[in-house]
């Protein structure tokens, strides 16, 4: 690590995702995992989705294609219209986008009908945040023409609250939300599937019982990725794990100085007039972080004792006279950040992101349970399999419970055609929120191959379990290619 860093806890991730998934579905509603905020990072759509988000929402192309570049198959909704010129990329790529502008709605049913599709939609309503949206006004008009383009399905209706205008969700505007739900089901003779309650500043009225009966769709980030901290100001809901991202950087100077600069003031290299208390000579750092990789504002640094001062387009300034111990040159300095420094931080190429996995104890003895295909079994017991991995600190057993493995089980599974594996890790996707795979082989058996007559072809076995030939029979969000190892033992012997 030679620079800031943003430390990303996917389990806390996953955890929140599901505390929240599980208490939306007591009121049935189903909640989408905001990526955005990570800037469509796979890692974190692949824990939000373990933690059983129902799809992942993104605004932007360039992270909606990096999330289905990794894989990820699961249905993705796309936050923000898009420009004319790329009408195209939403239809081929999105399973439902967000639209309040006819002429974009008419664009996107003529390519949809050229490509052989219908294209779902999820009409905004602007409840007086003023950000993106139909007015009321105008609903039945646009449903009208709408329902006259072959290649759109208005699948539901949403509003945006608590972001351009700051205007926070209650019963009544989204008891308004809900009655032109009705009205449009109405005019168009059929339910919609989604009616969208807005993102995380909803569950607070969720938690209170205040949430309208209709709302069965909330897109949610920041209480995800943040455990709320933000959404829940005054109360927090306390199953929420906070500091699932977390910023360091290096300290590059310690000195003693003035706490009131000296001259004549003018403006900052940002315009503004800064004005600086004299508290006397102070202990001072210089983190390598700045206004150009962060919103200097949404930093709270973890030690106590360090004030964040300011900061220029490179340099994070800090008072660290009250800190104990105190920081030296070459420390790290570590901070808790809002949603907009986290959102700066990550789009920021000079941060590193650093996705996290839980650590766990490697110590004492662990599970294994061996399944042998066959042809295998005979190699297994030749070479004494068993006995070996006792004398590695293994216990050998055999599962009463396959649909209940023990926590910390390893599985090794052993066969002369792939397929066996594709089974045993299909049991297992079912039976484990995740898990990983090393994956040992004699040939390149990544790759999927045609083989004629064959459902599922043998070396498209990891291919196929991993979603990367896109076909049915995908083991995500369990099973992710950054939680697999191929090692490769063409001319290893038996005993190797």
């Amino acid at each position: 690590m030679s620079g800031p860093q943003v430390a990303i806890d996917l389990g806390r991730i996953e955890r929140n995702a599901r505390t929240i998934v599980e208490r939306c579905a007591l009121s049935g509603i189903k909640v989408f995992g905001v990526t955005k905020g990570t800037c469509g990072m796979p890692q974190v759509a692949r824990a939000m989705l373990r933690g059983g988000v129902a799809g992942i929402a993104e605004s932007r192309f360039e992270n909606i294609r990096r999330l289905r570049d990794s894989g990820i198959n699961a249905p993705i909704m796309l936050l923000r219209s898009p420009p004319m010129a790329r009408v195209e990329e939403v239809v081929r790529t999105v399973d439902i986008s967000l639209q309040s502008e006819l002429a974009t709605i008419r664009e996107i049913s003529r390519i949809a009908e050229r490509m052989g599709r219908i294209h779902d939609i999820m009409l905004m309503i602007d409840l007086g945040d003023l950000r993106e949206g139909i007015w009321p006004n105008d609903l039945i008009p646009t449903v009208e023409q709408i329902l006259q383009f072959k290649g759109v399905r208005i699948a539901g209706i949403g509003t945006n609250l608590g972001c351009f205008g700051a205007i926070m969700p209650t019963p009544e505007n989204l008891g308004q939300l809900v009655a032109h739900a009705y009205k449009t089901e109405r005019l168009s003779g059929r339910s919609l599937d989604v009616i969208s309650g807005g993102a995380s500043s909803s569950l607070p009225l969720l938690l209170e019982g205040r949430l309208p009966a209709g709302i069965n769709n909330l897109r949610v980030g920041e209480a995800i990725l943040q455990g709320g901290v933000e959404t829940f100001r005054d109360t927090p809901w306390a199953e929420l794990e906070p500091d699932a991202c977390r910023l360091t950087s290096d300290i590059i100077e310690v000195k003693l100085k003035p706490s009131r600069p000296i001259g004549q003031s003018g403006y900052d290299a940002f315009g503004n007039q800064p004005v600086f208390p004299d508290e006397g000579d102070r202990l001072r750092a210089i983190a390598n972080i700045g206004r150009e990789d962060v919103l200097v504002e949404g930093l709270t640094p973890i030690a106590r004792g360090i004030r964040v001062l300011g900061a220029s387009s490179d340099h994070l300034l800090l008072d660290v006279a009250d800190a104990d111990p105190r920081p030296s040159v070459g420390d790290r300095v570590a901070f808790r950040m809002s949603y907009g420094a986290m959102l700066l931080a990550m789009t920021s190429e000079y941060v590193e992101k650093a996705p996290m996995h839980d650590v766990e104890d490697f110590s004492g003895r662990k599970m294994v349970q061996i399944t042998a295909g066959q042809g295998a079994a005979g190699i297994l017991a030749r070479e004494s399999t068993g006995a070996r991995l006792e004398a590695m600190n293994f216990d050998v057993v055999e599962l009463a419970d396959v649909e209940r493995p023990p926590s910390g089980l390893v599985r090794l599974i052993a066969g002369v055609d792939r397929r066996i594996a594709h089974k045993a890790l299909t049991a297992t996707a079912r039976a484990t929120h995740s898990f990983g795979l090393i994956w040992i082989d004699s040939i390149a058996a990544l790759m999927p191959e045609d083989e004629e007559g064959i459902d599922l072809p043998e070396c498209s076995v990891l291919a196929r379990s991993l979603g990367l030939d896109h076909k049915a029979g995908a083991l995500q969000p369990q099973l992710s290619p950054e939680n697999v190892v191929i090692v490769g033992l063409r001319h290893a012997d038996p005993a190797e």
